[in-house]
């Protein structure tokens, strides 16, 4: 069994390593046997309190040439990175503008970016 979680800081999936530690590869991960899986879950849940991560759980894996590979396809999925791109791209291939909520502007037919709400107002 392995422990999973996504980082606090940017929401990455990350994976309980050796010594407490969060790695990005799940190669990284530390193996825990059945009997050791409550030390596990301890020590991944102990990186929750210390606002390292969220969502922390337990995955089985199977051991294929020395190293983890996740049995359930949720984790497989996970275990290879985002399947979308961190940061929205716009069509000229650049990030899309940043409103101060941190969300994407909302952009008109035109590509350009709408004005906000407030000034729609006459």
């Amino acid at each position: 069994m392995v422990f999973t979680a996504n980082r606090l800081r940017d929401g990455r999936v990350v994976w309980l390593a050796a010594g407490g530690a969060w790695a990005g590869r799940l190669a990284e991960a530390r193996v825990f046997p059945p009997e050791e899986a409550a030390a596990g879950l301890a020590l991944a849940q102990a990186g929750e309190r210390a606002q390292q991560v969220v969502g922390a759980y337990g995955t089985e894996v199977a051991l294929r040439g020395g190293l983890p590979v996740p049995v359930k396809f949720r984790e497989r999925l996970r275990a290879q990175g985002p399947s979308v791109a961190a940061e929205p791209r716009g069509m000229d291939g650049l990030a899309e503008p940043r409103g101060m909520d941190g969300l994407a502007e909302p952009r008109g037919m035109d590509g350009l970016a709408e004005p906000p709400a407030h000034r729609l107002a006459s």
